[in-house]
């Protein structure tokens, strides 16, 4: 709908993804459809003498040969730090052999993608609409949060890469020290295939008797992100793995909110620390505590870093740089014509 609103027509070519639980069914489901989308790429691709076909995301890599059939360039988006020495050995060979340009979200995904350039490229993404992440736009609509209070918040689906776990023992350690010094919220939903993992962080939850402290909401449209960003004086990501680049960051920035977060992948990237926020080490739940309380008892600081983070977004991973950025990697293609 949203492609149909800028006068573009989409074609769809479906296809099924592997998904858990059921790996055996979705691989069987896979290859039953596999055949025939692949065949229609094709065919769409040389049919309308497309000249360029770009990849969105690792999803996509069986797809890769169809630009190699097609006889058009192709270029791969790349959006994950592969942490694994096998995977990303394959997916250097698989790219060298069907792929004429990556492009990586970040310098950290570039490195641990084991491409190098010029052939691999780093365009950031473009970043949250400034025109829905503004802190001067005002809302109607109430967050679903205490109306009183300092909020501490951090986003993200139930899966462990997310590291919900950080965030309750940040929250633990927190209020030994300053009890009720603020409110904590995590905005996230349960993924059906990972329970067991919802499951533990309520009973983690429970073990430090923080029920009344902490409040979880699930399932907010994202332009309700925004008003619950409004309300919040601080924001924790400290995931589990080596983030690519940190959208739900942006977004908290964008609405001058600093951050504070785990130093991995490259989230240090989305900010300069002790600009914007902080960065402390990946794991270290202790001095996650002590920034986020640095900030709640420091109203200038607080309010100087969040100006800061807004204008880093602003400049650094604007819509007009991104796509000037990623036509100029198309232009490469054809400079010798």
């Amino acid at each position: 709908k949203r492609i149909r609103q800028c006068g573009i027509e989409p074609r769809i070519v479906a296809f099924y993804r592997f998904r858990s639980p059921h790996r055996f069914l979705s691989f069987l489901r896979f290859m039953a459809y596999f055949p025939l989308a692949f065949v229609r790429v094709i065919c769409y691709l040389r049919v309308n003498d497309m000249q360029i076909i770009h990849f969105s995301d690792l999803i996509d890599a069986p797809f890769y040969l169809c630009g190699r059939l097609a006889a058009v360039k192709t270029v791969a988006h790349l959006r994950y730090c592969i942490e694994n020495a096998a995977a990303r050995l394959v997916f250097r060979l698989v790219t060298d052999v069907f792929i004429d340009n990556v492009v990586c979200i970040s310098n950290a995904v570039l490195r641990y993608s084991g491409l190098k350039r010029p052939r691999a490229a780093v365009i950031y993404n473009p970043g949250p609409d400034p025109a829905l992440f503004d802190p001067l736009k005002k809302t109607a609509a109430a967050p679903p949060v205490p109306d009183n209070g300092a909020i501490v918040l951090t986003i993200g689906k139930f899966v462990h890469a997310k590291g919900h776990e950080h965030f309750v023992r940040m929250a633990h350690t927190m209020e030994s020290r300053h009890p009720g010094l603020c409110r904590y919220v995590i905005l996230g939903s349960a993924v059906p295939a990972r329970r067991d993992y919802f499951t533990k962080i309520q009973r983690l939850i429970t073990s430090f008797s923080l029920n009344e402290k902490i409040i979880v909401i699930d399932n907010l449209p994202h332009e309700r992100v925004a008003d619950l960003l409004a309300r919040t004086a601080v924001f924790a990501h400290l995931p589990n793995w080596q983030e690519g680049l940190g959208g739900v960051l942006l977004e908290a920035l964008a609405m001058e909110v600093p951050v504070v977060a785990f130093d991995c992948g490259g989230i240090g990237e989305c900010f300069t620390n002790a600009v914007s926020g902080f960065l402390v080490t990946q794991y270290d739940v202790e001095a996650a505590a002590d920034r986020v309380v640095q900030l709640l008892i420091d109203d200038d600081l607080r309010k100087r870093m969040g100006a800061e983070g807004r204008k880093e977004v602003l400049s650094r991973f604007s819509y007009r740089r991104h796509f000037s950025e990623i036509e100029t990697t198309y232009r490469s293609f054809y400079k010798n014509r």
